[in-house]
């Protein structure tokens, strides 16, 4: 219910109470009476409202762990995914085209081409796989982290910086999902 995996986690709860008027049960005042519904019910609830803190903790360690090994798993497989690729881009390249359909594709296709003339390699392909891999991370970060913004209540503000001097020229405007920026030249 809390996320909390009992095997793995030791979660240990400690609960001080202060007052003058607490019912102890003996002259060590280490022990609360058990007729006292309305402090056990106080400190039921205090500890429930402590867990559903630490579910949000945890339920976003987890994310940000399962979004890390999806791309170190991602990462990790490039090299073979690029070799099989090349492999069939190659024998593709190699052979005539037969058939209409494949001629077609022959002819639209400059990757074919520019494999028979060895200017893309399997290397270009493990570089080009890794540059994805990197923007669909850094993508998939940002939308967890507006996610995360929006899921606790944060609003979308504007926020103005001012350059230092008047004379400044600006760039062209960068859009992406959460903002957008111009840049000074």
């Amino acid at each position: 219910m809390y996320e909390v995996l009992c095997h793995t986690l030791q979660v240990g709860v400690f609960v001080s109470i202060v007052s003058t008027k607490i019912p102890f049960k003996g002259a060590g005042k280490e022990y609360i009476g058990d007729d006292v519904e309305e402090m056990v019910g106080a400190v039921k609830a205090a500890i429930q409202q402590c867990c559903a803190q630490l579910r949000v903790k945890i339920s976003k360690a987890l994310a940000l762990r399962e979004q890390q090994q999806r791309k170190r798993n991602l990462t990790k497989y490039i090299p073979n995914a690029a070799g099989a690729i090349y492999a069939v881009l190659a024998a593709m390249a190699g052979s005539s085209a037969k058939g209409p359909k494949r001629r077609r594709l022959q002819e639209a296709s400059s990757l074919l081409q520019q494999v028979a003339r060895k200017e893309v390699m399997q290397a270009t392909l493990e570089k080009k796989l890794a540059e994805h891999v990197e923007r669909i991370d850094t993508d998939m970060a940002l939308e967890f982290q507006v996610a995360q913004g929006l899921a606790g209540g944060a609003a979308k503000q504007q926020l103005w910086l001012a350059p230092l001097s008047a004379r400044t020229h600006y760039g062209p405007e960068l859009h992406a999902n959460a903002c957008v920026v111009q840049l000074l030249h």
